[in-house]
């Protein structure tokens, strides 16, 4: 039996900056960089992604 994965691409943005982000991802908002980096932390471990920092306040959640 063959596996579908998903590979290269974006599942979700994590921002401190509502006005920075956009798009038909899942978009998570955070009140600080505190929360930001616990926020990305979690959704890592969950989906099996890496965190990148696009720009500060910025995070996105890539399936490599």
């Amino acid at each position: 039996m063959s596996q579908t994965a998903l590979t290269n691409v974006i599942l979700a943005l994590v921002t401190t900056k509502k006005d920075s982000v956009g798009g038909s991802c899942p978009i998570f908002y955070c009140t600080d960089d505190d929360d930001l980096q616990k926020t990305s932390l979690y959704l890592e471990k969950i989906l099996d992604a890496m965190a990148h920092e696009v720009k500060p306040g910025v995070m996105m959640m890539v399936k490599h």
